[in-house]
């Protein structure tokens, strides 16, 4: 709802402040004092422009609204808004243009997104919401969900459903081929790990066999020599100069070398078990030739994995678990190619059936509707105007539903039935509007409509008809006229008049709002000026 409208150095209007009523305002005054104005001065929200000769000093417009729930949400995308006030101002210059939105700078495009679902302008050439095919179809959906919410619940699960299987599908690559190639490259991988049968250290051991084998030569020497050393040489060996040392200290343990003898002992034994060891370790030198050639040929196959997977064989491992770990990612990715688009086919044809069993049953409810347009359009001295729904089923299911319905409508008997948007702006397409909202008005959620012209050309039976549907519009939705008719203006509870005059040598309009006997003034004055031209 539009609380209060204010203008400083706009066109005409040096500094005005507007406070609105809840439900039924009127704007009167004499042609050429500034209504125009006004409009330009709404419109600057509605479609991110000032016209240039209305800026020629610098200056601002400002409109504070109160707003529902439905608002919040679509500002949020935009600004941070907590609470149901909202402040859309422009400061301007003749070089320069600034939109705000509560104090946070925006651009014009976003006071346009927002703006059309603030206020609704039916006047020449206005953009309004209701022009709209996609809003039009939103609109009536919401009505028919709400009369009739168990038709949708089917829909509504199975829609759930396709937008999870469609969001696994739209996120599957779009290069097939691709997925395919990298899958044969892991298998390739994998298989090439796997058939080596890795087991951790593995390749410290085999480096040490390796060399172990490489060198057994030597090593055989190195232990003869050593055995040699410690027992068989005839010459002399550990073993007999120990024996020597333990005879000599075994006659003297009583005289205090009892801890020497028993050393001597345990040296002795510790020499027997390293004869012992390398002999053990001499007798397995006696291995099959073969075993050097199979050592290499796997220490071989362990370095060339490393060298791709590695450096260590850890690398190795850790690698097969990774690639196994893709294979199988790739392997649902390729399931899903094969399962998702089958599936989703079967689940749009499933939505289509429900969707159209729900226009169906619909189809006594959106005659009601179009009867109901029609008699308010008969009343409004348009009974040769028509509506109709026009239904398509669209290429992929929406939230809503899987069909379109937008309102086609025709304005004499011999001619076609055209959409909305098609049908000339200005004061018939107000009174086509204002049918259309008395009908839809609770859903609409757009609550203040300004209507300009919507009593162009009627007489004062019509004029009362037109202020009668406006009246009772307003108990659903703010309403805000220009009107020249009297008739129109006696219904409203506010009532502002604009004027202009001379001051300083400089014309300047004004807006007022009158009083109660103000008000009386002005409307005996316009019963008096008044010409009806009958339409």
């Amino acid at each position: 709802m539009l609380v209060s409208l204010s203008m400083n150095n706009f066109g005409l209007f040096k500094k005005v402040n507007m406070d609105f009523d809840d439900h039924f305002n009127v704007i009167t005054g004499e042609s050429g004092t500034g209504k125009s104005m006004l409009l330009n001065a709404i419109n600057v929200f509605l479609t991110g422009n000032i016209p240039q000769n209305l800026k020629t000093n610098e200056g601002s417009v400002s409109a504070f609204f109160l707003i529902n729930e439905f608002l919040k949400e679509i500002i949020k995308e935009h600004v941070p808004i907590k609470d149901d006030e909202l402040i859309l101002s422009v400061n301007y210059t003749p070089k320069k243009v600034l939109f705000r939105i509560n104090d946070t700078i925006v651009s014009k495009n976003i006071v346009q997104e927002i703006s059309k679902f603030l206020i609704e302008m039916h006047s020449q050439d206005s953009n309004i919401a209701l022009r709209d095919e996609n809003y039009q179809s939103t609109l009536i959906l919401r009505i028919l969900r709400e009369n009739f919410l168990q038709y949708f619940s089917k829909y509504d699960e199975k829609f759930q459903e396709y937008m999870k299987l469609k969001k696994r599908y739209d996120n599957l690559p779009s290069n097939t081929t691709e997925i395919f190639r990298n899958i044969d490259i892991l298998n390739y991988q994998i298989k090439e790990i796997e058939e080596v049968n890795l087991n951790p250290n593995e390749d410290d051991d085999l480096s040490e066999r390796f060399r172990t084998l490489n060198n057994i030569e030597e090593i055989k020497e190195r232990i003869i020599e050593s055995l040699n050393i410690l027992k068989d040489s005839e010459d002399q060996s550990i073993d007999v100069a120990l024996g020597k040392i333990i005879f000599n200290l075994s006659k003297i343990i009583n005289f205090g070398f009892k801890e020497e003898y028993s050393l001597a002992i345990d040296i002795q034994d510790q020499f027997n078990q390293l004869y012992s060891i390398l002999e053990n370790r001499f007798n397995e030198l006696e291995v099959d030739p073969e075993e050097l050639n199979k050592v290499a040929l796997r220490l071989n196959k362990i370095m060339e994995l490393k060298r791709k997977y590695g450096p260590t064989l850890q690398d190795v491992l850790d690698t097969l678990t990774k690639l196994r770990k893709e294979k199988n990612e790739l392997e649902e990715i390729q399931r899903d190619l094969y399962e998702l688009e089958p599936a989703l086919i079967k689940i749009k044809n499933e939505l289509e059936i429900e969707s159209c069993n729900i226009i169906e049953k619909s189809k006594p409810f959106l005659q009601d509707i179009k009867e109901k347009v029609e008699g308010n359009l008969k009343d409004l001295n348009m009974e040769n105007c028509k509506i109709d729904f026009k239904i398509e089923q669209l290429k992929e299911p929406r939230k809503e539903s899987f069909h379109k319905i937008t309102l086609l409508l025709k304005t004499n008997p011999k001619s076609e039935f055209l959409p909305l948007s098609d049908i000339a702006s200005g004061g018939e397409l107000s009174r086509i509007i204002l049918a259309l909202e008395a009908v839809i008005g609770n859903n609409h959620n757009i609550d203040t409509m300004f209507f300009d012209e919507i009593d162009s050309g009627v007489g004062p039976r019509m004029a009362d008809i037109v202020g009668s549907k406006l009246k009772e519009l307003s108990s659903k939705k703010q309403i805000i006229v220009i009107t020249h008719m009297p008739q129109v203006a006696n219904l409203a509870k506010k009532h502002f008049k604009i004027t202009k005059s001379l001051e300083n040598n400089e014309t300047v309009s004004k807006i007022i709002e009158l009083n109660d006997e103000e008000r009386q003034e002005e409307i005996k004055e316009m019963y008096g000026n008044i010409v009806y031209i009958e339409g």
